[in-house]
């Protein structure tokens, strides 16, 4: 129960905002609809031995009061030298984070905080008086405050508006830096406590590590390409009681980063399928179906529409976007909240993320029959397979169903950079040989293994595939670099093997195979994140002076080897195939 016998006057304006989405008052989407509900839902239950929270006003209306008292330092509000008044939703996010608290030892609940709404909702300033309150008056010894970001002119935004806003506040006719002891520096700011810091801080710095926050600011995660920055965060919170790590942004296209792995894990928990007591999440978007076009859409997904963010600049953006399919993609993204991957890659994430169905076990398909495709490397790129089942009643059509391994020196997974890397490894999503150059014996076990021959050939299970399936393995098609020994051990356990050289003309046809799979929703996967990283990296080079089409990158450190073995599994199914013996490949490989 709530106790309404103290003054908490923002606290009940978020209450307020949630009776009226859940009362269908205010637009709203179905993913803040589900928060809404997860918030009464909680309420029922708190204080209980299964759920040891409870939802302390007073608590809730102190971080909420704190942000009230902070000064606008943009626009009309700066100019007429007004403070800081949270709207509902507003109120509700500040409110969720102060206010659920442990039964026993009053520390906050949510340690974890993900916000995606669109720009223009005034999501920096919310952020820039986070850190200032957790700088300030948390109470935290030696609170370490950081606005970390991909660049370091991101992480400045949302410093330099705390920094702003803490020369410019008052309380009670004191200045805010002297009413809360700051000292006010050009790339920090400091308290009375020695040990206390807030500061920027960009993912291409190494100053990032060894930090120990307090609380952790991400501004944009969607630009974060690497996951270095949110894993050194939230690794190094460990020794805190009660940190926060909070991010807000807008959506992106980059469905293999770290801000959809977080959008993704909210979902889950929002859709009661995964619980997580600690993570707390909103997401602001237009409903699948919902018209672009139409002012009711903008208004689900912008919680600040008539006031921060004016109906003319959305009517203004919706005529720019309806010119021009460029600009379309910039108006889903960044007004309506809606991933897409304009921009970003070859292969359609949406139709890749609609193949993917997580209850796919290799185990299920022992004996049937499939191609093999294999990329080798030995240093900094992995060494990938793809096992590719074509549809037996449709083999060239499909659907095709694909499952993946990925193989990397221990050396590259621990380098600087590479975090991502080493969750994967941590997961068992890649397998490592130590040292700096891998052990091309792995592979050579994996595909032995799968074509039946693992005993004989590895017979004490020193490379640890013994508990895959046995597969009618047609073919493996491989490259023809690293794969001199390999293929020789493969023919001389009978195995059909097919070296492709990587050119245009032999990966023009299942390239494009693949392409078109993916936008049909014909290739089906488990969700291996590795290889959705390496689809999302695969981007399309139209050979000049010809039709054809190679997949390519835009910088060395996207991978994109199982896309490359993908490719060459898919090969067999893209050739002539001759009527009078159907499953004989006429058109061999082309070495130009």
């Amino acid at each position: 129960m709530l106790d309404a016998s103290v003054e908490t006057p923002i606290t009940l304006r978020a209450l307020d905002w949630v009776d009226d989405i859940l009362s269908n008052k205010l637009p709203s989407c179905k993913r803040i609809r589900q928060a809404c509900k997860r918030f009464k839902a909680d309420l029922k239950r708190a204080g209980t031995d299964d759920f040891p929270y409870v939802f302390d006003m007073e608590a809730s209306e102190h971080m909420c009061g704190f942000m009230e008292g902070l000064p606008h330092i943009k626009g009309k509000w700066a100019a007429r030298g007004e403070a800081i008044k949270l709207m509902g939703w507003q109120a509700f996010l500040i409110g969720q984070i102060g206010g659920w608290l442990h039964k026993d030892d009053g520390r906050r609940r949510f340690r974890t905080a993900y916000i995606e709404v669109p720009r223009k909702n005034g999501k920096s300033t919310l952020l820039s008086g986070v850190g200032l309150y957790f700088l300030s008056v948390d109470g935290e010894p030696g609170a370490e405050v950081y606005s970390a970001a991909a660049s370091t002119h991101q992480a400045r935004i949302v410093f330099d508006a705390a920094r702003v806003m803490a020369l410019n506040g008052r309380i009670e006719g004191r200045t805010f830096s002297n009413a809360l002891n700051l000292q006010i520096e050009q790339h920090r700011i400091k308290t009375g406590d020695e040990a206390a810091v807030f500061q920027p801080v960009a993912s291409q710095t190494k100053s990032k590590d060894g930090k120990n926050p307090h609380c952790a600011i991400i501004d944009e995660l969607h630009e974060h390409d690497k996951r270095d920055v949110w894993d050194s965060m939230e690794n190094g919170m460990g020794s805190r009681d009660q940190p926060l790590l909070i991010a807000i942004t807008t959506a992106g296209y980059n469905t293999a980063g770290i801000c959809y792995e977080q959008r993704k894990y909210l979902q889950r928990i929002l859709d009661g399928v995964f619980q997580d007591e600690n993570y707390f999440g909103l997401i602001f978007e237009a409903d699948e179906g919902d018209e672009p076009g139409d002012p009711a859409t903008w208004a689900k997904a912008n919680p600040c529409l008539h006031e921060a963010k004016t109906l003319q600049s959305m009517e203004d953006n919706w005529r720019k976007a309806s010119a021009s399919p460029a600009a379309m993609g910039e108006f889903l993204r960044k007004h309506l909240d809606i991933w897409t991957s304009v921009g970003a890659s070859a292969i359609d994430m949406e139709g890749w993320r609609a193949g993917e169905d997580a209850t796919l076990k290799i185990e299920d398909f022992a004996g049937r029959r499939c191609f093999i495709g294999v990329d080798l490397a030995t240093r900094h790129d992995p060494s990938s397979v793809v096992v590719v089942f074509p549809d037996e009643a449709d083999p060239a059509k499909g659907p095709f169903t694909a499952f993946s391994w990925h193989c990397l020196p221990q050396k590259v997974v621990d380098a600087d950079g590479n975090e991502h890397l080493w969750g994967w490894a941590k997961e068992q999503l890649i397998t490592t040989t130590p040292g700096a150059e891998l052990d091309l014996r792995l592979v050579e076990a994996l595909i032995m293994q799968l074509a039946g021959r693992g005993e004989d050939h590895d017979p004490e299970n020193e490379w640890g595939w013994g508990d895959l399936p046995v597969l009618d393995v047609e073919m493996v098609i491989y490259d023809a670099q690293f794969a001199q020994q390999m293929a020789a051990t493969w023919d001389a356990a009978g195995i059909q093997a097919v070296e492709l050289r990587k050119r245009a003309a032999n990966t023009n046809e299942p390239f494009n195979k693949l392409i078109a799979a993916v936008d049909d929703h014909r290739l089906l996967h488990d969700g291996n994140p590795v290889l959705m990283w390496m689809a999302g990296n695969t981007l399309l080079k139209q050979v000049p002076g010809g039709d054809y089409i190679f997949p390519t990158k835009l910088a060395p450190e996207d991978k994109i080897d199982g896309i490359d073995a993908l490719i060459n599994a898919l090969w067999p199914l893209s050739q002539v195939v001759e009527e009078d013996n159907k499953g004989v490949v006429t058109q061999g490989f082309v070495d130009v």
